[in-house]
């Protein structure tokens, strides 16, 4: 969601009480930014779609992603995607209209400003809640048992930084170590993936966000594996004086298919996800920008404050636990 959409949504959420909710990660109803959010959309009794399609992300609207009598409306551009959703849910879209999803956020809110008092405001706190839930363990997240750091450890120095400008940008790449920063960090522009779901991005991202952001700090968050795909885009960014903060997961191995293949088929079983703990500190300073390499959880504040201050581009090489991405749920009591 941009910016300006973002502004919509809120106006409306408070004019009307009823929760907006962005969603751009290929993850969907599982995004870890997300925190708790798919208790609660399981609970709904009716989902407006303004510009979203009702597929893989949303289950495609069946349960238990949804209640079965949950009745969906549908605001799009594209008179195919109206068709699909009727084809996916039949007789549960029971209105649906042709248009941008940015004017219908704008059209909405501004007839919503005459709803007075909001007609739902405990419904969206309780959404709010359940999406900024976060377990009581990550606080205590440091250090693993295999001495190497847990990715919220290496994660949780950046947000001071990218708290400090109010157009600090956050960018997230695709795999495990992305979903972690996606769901422990805030900026006020956020740049990940997207729906396609595509790895390796993170760095180009970063010298688009400085092109067009020159004040505030650029973050990027990547894995290792996806650091290869544009490390000579670091040389571009030296070049043309464009600098941002890389953090790069290190796990040695391409964690994301690791962990599938770990809960398919069984550790016996794992083939060719293996990494070298290769020192891409390094590989960023020989193309002229600042590294450095974290091994430890207390190293990472310095560190953050040293690649920022260097005004170069970055890249902080965290030696971190190759852990699965987080799959967040509230605990219920009977």
């Amino acid at each position: 969601m941009t910016f300006h959409g973002r502004k919509f949504a809120e106006t409306l959420e408070d004019a009307i009480g009823i929760p907006v909710v962005g969603m751009e990660s290929p993850r969907g109803i599982a995004d870890p930014s997300l925190g708790a959010f798919g208790e609660m959309l399981a609970q709904a009794d009716c989902v407006l779609l303004v510009g979203k399609r009702l597929d893989f992300t949303l289950r495609f609207g069946k349960p238990p992603a949804f209640a079965p009598g949950c009745m969906f409306m549908q605001i799009d551009a594209d008179d195919d995607e109206l068709a699909r959703s009727r084809r996916a849910v039949g007789d549960r879209l029971a209105l649906c209209a042709n248009g941008a999803a940015r004017s219908a956020l704008q059209e909405l809110a501004r007839h919503a400003s005459s709803v007075s008092p909001p007609q739902h405001a405990a419904w969206r706190d309780d959404v709010r809640a359940a999406i900024a839930y976060r377990p009581a363990a990550w606080e205590r997240a440091s250090q693993m048992d295999s001495g190497r750091v847990h990715p919220l450890a290496a994660l949780r120095p950046l947000q001071a930084l990218l708290d400090s400008h109010p157009q600090a940008v956050l960018v997230s790449d695709g795999g495990e170590f992305g979903q972690w920063a996606q769901a422990c960090l805030q900026a006020p522009h956020r740049v990940i993936n997207g729906m396609a779901g595509s790895i390796g991005s993170a760095l180009p991202y970063a010298i688009g966000s400085r092109s067009a952001l020159p004040d505030g700090p650029i973050v990027a968050t990547l894995g290792d594996g996806t650091f290869g795909f544009h490390a000579s885009e670091i040389d571009t960014a030296v070049r043309y004086r464009l600098p941002f903060v890389a953090v790069i997961g290190n796990d040695a191995r391409w964690n994301a298919e690791y962990q599938i293949q770990l809960r398919e088929y069984g550790r016996d079983r794992l083939v060719g996800c293996e990494l070298a703990p290769t020192r891409y500190d390094l590989v960023c300073a020989a193309f002229g920008g600042h590294g450095e390499l974290v091994t430890g959880q207390p190293e990472m504040a310095g560190a953050v404050q040293r690649a920022h201050a260097s005004r170069l581009p970055a890249c902080i090489n965290v030696m971190i636990d190759g852990v699965a991405a987080p799959a967040i749920a509230r605990t219920r009591t009977p």
